[in-house]
């Protein structure tokens, strides 16, 4: 079942998409658009940790630490690799 991605730290601006995620198989698929770049984008985390992080057990660097730091920016923000990229530069 999809689910909407629960937002732990509100941002001050209103994000323009919304991520989802889904679980299967003991890993959580999150997906959504990049807020830069309008592009499609997707991760599989380990559901445990994805679940700790969700549920304020654990920091997301600590429940997700073999998700690497600018997937774990998606989660939190809804900026994908690629729009990190072109927002920085």
């Amino acid at each position: 079942m999809i689910q909407e991605l629960p937002i732990r730290n509100p941002s001050i601006s209103a994000l323009r998409f919304k991520r989802y995620f889904e679980s299967k198989n003991n890993k959580v698929r999150i997906f959504g658009q990049c807020e830069v770049t309008g592009k499609n984008f997707e991760i599989i985390v380990p559901t445990e940790g994805f679940f700790l992080y969700a549920q304020g057990f654990k920091t997301i660097a600590e429940a997700l630490t073999k998700t690497s730091a600018e997937e774990r920016v998606f989660i939190l923000t809804g900026v994908s690799p690629e729009g990190q990229k072109f927002h920085t530069n």
